[in-house]
């Protein structure tokens, strides 16, 4: 196979919709469209990376039959699922004394996780499925009562990995990252509780436990502390690819620890508003 030869004329181009919103969910059309302008100025589309917290929006019209089509065309289907275990769970008590769910919109976990034996058919093999326990959320609400969303994680990982699923990432909720996700979870009454280096460290002695465990690969994205990871890796797009074509493999680093490859967004700018409306989301205003 011919992975890593650099000739430019021969590359592909990665499509990712979207980092900055829920595009199969909420705008499965102008995903569409984006997608045929640049089949139409005549780009060669390798892979569609797809990011998602509602793996139901995949198998239905429209999305569905339109994504069935670009495989027979030879575009390869990827997925970024997120499930957090925090689909409209109470996570504590807005000032107000109104419930405070941290996603209120999302699938509940058991949703999410039943929907994965079809996702899997769409994309036809697991290791086309990268799914986020991410972030993982540590707070105290107004009163101070705490909650961590940690204990959803192995739940999460058994029940994907016995699927076949092999890659996943996580990240912690943080402070002083995105202002206005501290200005609005402030507001609310929350105290994020970033866990310590100690906790970090320990984290990881854990995650290498489970990795070995469930002989799966289990990766950090953009945390402090920890290795930097890539989300969307051109090689590894390469070898899941079933024709020889391929990818940049320049890293951009728009984040600080992100070790991506090159990928076009589709979500466009200003980020389209997600109305799944998870309250530390940084993409809405």
């Amino acid at each position: 196979m011919k992975l890593f030869d650099t000739d430019p004329m021969e590359r592909r181009v990665v499509l990712s919709a979207s980092r900055m919103t829920d595009m199969p969910k909420y705008y499965p059309l102008d995903l569409m469209r984006e997608i045929d302008k640049r089949k139409e100025n005549g780009t060669k589309i390798h892979t569609l990376v797809l990011w998602t917290k509602h793996p139901g929006a995949l198998l239905k019209n429209p999305l569905q039959p339109y994504l069935v089509q670009l495989k027979k065309e030879g575009v390869q289907l990827c997925i970024q699922l997120s499930i957090t275990g925090m689909g409209q769970r109470v996570v504590g008590e807005k000032p107000d004394g109104t419930p405070l769910i941290f996603e209120p919109k999302a699938p509940t976990t058991e949703k999410a996780i039943n929907s994965l034996p079809d996702v899997i058919q769409l994309v036809e093999k697991p290791e086309r499925i990268r799914l986020r326990i991410d972030p993982i959320v540590r707070i105290k609400d107004h009163q101070g009562h705490p909650f961590s969303s940690l204990p959803f994680f192995t739940h999460i990982l058994n029940s994907a990995s016995e699927l076949g699923i092999e890659t996943f990432s996580f990240s912690f909720l943080e402070k002083g990252v995105h202002r206005k996700v501290d200005n609005r979870l402030a507001r609310l009454g929350c105290e994020i509780d970033p866990p310590t280096g100690r906790e970090r460290k320990k984290m990881l002695d854990w995650i290498k436990d489970l990795e070995k465990k469930h002989r799966v690969g289990i990766h950090p994205c953009c945390v402090p502390q920890m290795p930097p990871s890539k989300c969307i890796d051109g090689e590894e797009l390469m070898q899941l690819h079933d024709e020889e074509a391929l990818v940049s493999l320049k890293q951009p680093k728009k984040r600080r620890l992100c070790g991506c490859t090159e990928s076009i967004d589709l979500g466009g700018w200003p980020p389209k508003k997600c109305y799944t409306g998870c309250l530390y989301c940084y993409a809405n205003v």
